[in-house]
Formats: structure tokens, C-alpha cells, sequence
């Protein structure tokens, strides 16, 4: 398709839609997968990715970010990520996003969405540190980098587009838990000052009522409810309360939070349940256009429903 006529279909399928009020419904999931280490062969990966499998099939989400998809050979190592190939060769349902070469971008936390529900139009990421655009830049207390992975994602049914954004906060360090949430809230600020949607989701290493999730509810976010513990020691043991949560700005929440508290044919998938809670967002469309000349050159390759 020429790009001008792409573009004029693409303005007009979206302007079209008009201004009476539609609602954007998605589901959205987290789930911690467990690195895989050569060096501490903690549960194996080929002895539960089928369960990985049933568990996110199981879980059904529209939108899923997942932390330690990482084959971990030791800092500063770079090499290939089994996990992430994997899901990409065998979940055929999503497309992938958050994801690049790892040595400019880093692909541990990819933002997993439903390629014909939604299209890609921007991915970044930013380390929770003093010099957050630096790739693999220590935090505050110089302890192994962590980051949070984000997607601007089109949806092509209704024409809007949200912002995803998927953490791993320290699971030691208060002084960097609290850092993060702070620069967590700094980055979104834009994004909700435009009223775009906002969804921030992810192992956050912190039950409800602890600081950190009291600096993102402070920035604006709801924190979804939760359904009992997430973390179990790969074991079963449900010690405490969730670490994994999904907060959102822009939606409402409905029904209740799903957790896949279970093994696959004996099998547990990871040392984290996984989480899953279903949005809504009432919208109303104005007269600008929704999508750019450049958001159509995109998805003129990935969606012709609108381009």
C-alpha cells in the first residue's frame, strides 16, 4: 500500500470511530518466569517450560510482562536468551515488545501483547539509577542493575493508544525500591498529564502497604486487588502477601484479580504465580487524529485493519 494512502485510511478508519463513547477492555498479566543460571541450575528449564506454557495459556492476558526471561552467565555476560526464544517460537498468540539486541537494549523483561488486538508503536526502558538511560548502570547502592522495560502499544479496535510499563524492583535494597518508584512516577508524569492510559505491572519486592507502592499510588495509580501470595519459595510456601502487582491509571478494574496458584502436571512453572486483572477504560475520542504518518508506516506492516 502507497504510504499516502495509507496514512488517509489509517486518519480516517480512526477518526471514524467518532465521538460517542466507546471503552477499551483488555486483560493484563505478570509473570516472573525465574532466570535460568548455569552456574545454580535452580528449577531447570527444560523440566518446566511446558508448564510455562499451560500457565500463560492458562492465564490468557491480552498484555503479559515478564521479568527474568535471562539466561544468566554472570555479570557483564551477554549471551543467548533461551527463555525469550522459546516464548516467542511457542506462545504464536503474541507479538513481542521490550525486546532488542541485548547489547544496546536490554530484552530481560519483555512486554508480550496480542498481535491482532494490538500494533507497536514505541518500546524503551530506563535503569532505576543516577543515569537512568544508561544501559546496565547501577542503582543506588551499586548493586546488580535492575530497570523497568516499556511499550507504547495501539489498540486497533478502538484506535487508542496505552502505555505499558513492566518492573523489577530490588529485592534487598529499600533505599533502591523507593528510588525506583520515584523514577517510575517521574516517567509516567507525561504520560498521565495527556491522559493517555497507564499501566505499570511487575515484581515489585513489595506487599501493599510498604512505601514503594505508596510513592506510585501518590503519582496517580490504583493498585488492583490482590488474591493471596505470589512468591512461594518454589515450593508451594505462601508465606506473605503479593510482591507481583498491576497498578493502572486511565481504567477501572474489573472483577476480581486472578492468581494461577497451581503446578502443570506436577510441575511448578516458577517460583512466582502469575497474575492476571481485567480493565476497562471508558474513553471519549476527539477530532485530532489518532495515529501519526509514522505510527501508519508502522503499522501499514503489521495491521492492515487500519492502514
Amino acid at each position: 500500500m502507497k504510504p499516502l494512502v495509507g496514512l488517509m485510511l489509517c486518519l480516517y478508519s480512526v477518526c471514524s470511530l467518532g465521538q460517542a463513547e466507546t471503552s477499551m477492555d483488555l486483560s493484563v498479566g505478570s509473570f516472573n518466569l525465574h532466570y535460568i543460571s548455569e552456574r545454580r541450575p535452580v528449577l531447570p528449564w527444560d523440566g518446566r517450560k511446558n508448564a510455562v506454557l499451560a500457565a500463560l495459556n492458562e492465564l490468557d492476558a491480552d498484555i503479559i510482562g515478564f521479568q527474568e526471561v535471562e539466561t544468566w552467565r554472570g555479570r557483564g555476560e551477554q549471551g543467548e536468551n533461551i527463555q525469550l526464544q522459546w516464548l516467542r517460537e511457542n506462545a504464536a498468540q503474541y507479538s513481542a515488545g521490550a525486546v532488542g539486541d541485548p547489547a544496546i537494549y536490554p530484552d530481560t523483561q519483555p512486554i508480550f501483547y496480542r498481535r491482532e488486538q494490538f500494533a507497536l508503536l514505541q518500546q524503551g526502558f530506563f535503569y532505576f539509577s543516577d543515569t537512568p538511560d544508561q544501559i546496565y548502570s547501577r542503582p543506588w547502592d551499586q548493586s546488580f542493575p535492575q530497570f523497568a522495560s516499556w511499550v507504547q502499544l495501539l489498540n486497533i479496535s478502538t484506535g487508542k493508544s496505552i502505555r505499558v510499563v513492566n518492573v523489577h524492583f530490588d529485592h534487598s535494597s529499600k533505599i533502591n525500591r523507593h528510588g525506583a518508584a520515584e523514577l517510575v512516577s517521574e516517567r509516567i508524569g507525561p504520560w498521565m498529564e495527556s491522559s493517555e492510559p497507564v499501566i505499570v505491572l511487575g515484581d515489585f519486592n513489595a506487599v501493599s502497604w510498604f512505601k514503594t507502592i505508596d510513592i506510585l499510588e501518590d503519582a496517580g495509580l490504583t493498585l488492583a486487588d490482590r488474591d493471596g501470595p505470589t512468591f512461594h519459595f518454589k515450593r508451594g510456601l505462601n508465606l506473605f502477601p503479593a510482591i507481583d502487582h498491576v497498578l493502572f491509571s486511565g481504567f477501572h478494574q474489573e472483577g476480581e484479580t486472578i492468581r494461577l496458584n497451581k503446578r502443570y502436571e506436577g510441575v511448578w512453572p516458577s517460583d512466582h504465580h502469575p497474575i492476571k486483572v481485567s480493565l476497562r477504560s471508558p474513553q471519549l475520542f476527539d477530532q485530532r487524529p489518532l495515529v501519526s504518518e509514522g505510527d501508519c508506516e508502522i503499522l501499514n506492516e503489521s495491521s492492515a485493519s487500519l492502514c
